[in-house]
This record gives structure tokens, C-alpha cells and sequence, in this order.
């Protein structure tokens, strides 16, 4: 035997799965921020390392018979920049902007330099990059004077 449906039955039904997808939208958009955060936090994180492994190379770009000193990651509220330092001048290789409603606090010292050969960084002990997305989440990424990013 079929039972007909009641319209306080039906509507019912709608109201619940209306409930519940809005729910799921909400936690897909948090978990979407989410990622897009770990994912801007790991291109920092490579920016870094890519400036450490030029320098331990004496990877030359653009110094041509200058003194290399170093690589560089400069950072600003929107954006950060990659750069290779040479005895005189510095060239910027590449510039990164922050991703919408991604924030970041700026490290100190800022740049964070990758001396040539083995030589350390210039950061006294540690230094901390923080970045926020629009929700208040962050993900930090931190280097040390031995040159050890985390």
C-alpha cells in the first residue's frame, strides 16, 4: 500500500535538507579557506627554501662578476619577493602577492637573508612569518639562524 504525503510532511522534508545543505556549504567554504591558507603557507615555505638552496649552490642570475652575498626573501603586508643579492645591488627573481583576505605579519629581521656557502642566515635566533586568512586560521612558517625552515 502507498501512503500519500501530507504537505506539513513535505514541507518538513525541504526544511530539513535546506538545514543541512546549508550546513555542508558552510564547512566546504571553511575547509576550502582552510586549504587555500596550508597552501599559501607551503609556496612561503618553498620561496624560502628555494633562496636557501640558491645560496648553498652560489647560484648566480643576474650578479654577473659582483660578489654574490646571498638570497633574500623580502616580505610586505601583500606580497613577498624573492631576490638575489648581489656585493652592490639585489634583483628581485620573483614577486608573490597574497591571495584575497590572506594576511601576514612580517618577520624581523626582514629580509630574511641566505648567505652564500654555508654561512647562515641574518636572523639572530628565529624568526616567524604568520599568515590569517578572513576566519582568524593561521599557519605560521619559521626560520632559524642555522637556516632551518619549519
Amino acid at each position: 500500500m502507498s501512503r500519500a504525503f501530507t504537505l506539513i510532511e513535505v514541507l518538513v522534508a525541504v526544511t530539513i535538507m535546506m538545514i543541512l545543505m546549508g550546513v555542508g556549504t558552510v564547512a566546504y567554504r571553511n575547509v576550502a579557506r582552510k586549504q587555500s591558507l596550508d597552501q599559501f603557507a607551503a609556496q612561503v615555505s618553498q620561496a624560502l627554501t628555494q633562496a636557501q638552496a640558491n645560496a648553498l649552490s652560489g647560484k648566480k642570475q643576474y650578479c654577473g662578476t659582483r660578489t654574490l652575498v646571498g638570497w633574500r626573501v623580502i616580505f610586505a603586508s601583500t606580497s613577498y619577493q624573492l631576490e638575489e643579492t648581489c656585493q652592490t645591488i639585489s634583483y628581485a627573481v620573483k614577486t608573490v602577492r597574497y591571495p584575497n583576505k590572506i594576511t601576514g605579519t612580517l618577520p624581523s629581521p626582514n629580509p630574511i637573508l641566505f648567505r652564500v656557502l654555508s654561512r647562515g642566515t641574518n636572523v639572530p635566533a628565529s624568526t616567524t612569518v604568520t599568515l590569517t586568512n578572513g576566519q582568524g586560521l593561521t599557519k605560521s612558517v619559521t626560520v632559524s639562524n642555522t637556516g632551518e625552515i619549519k
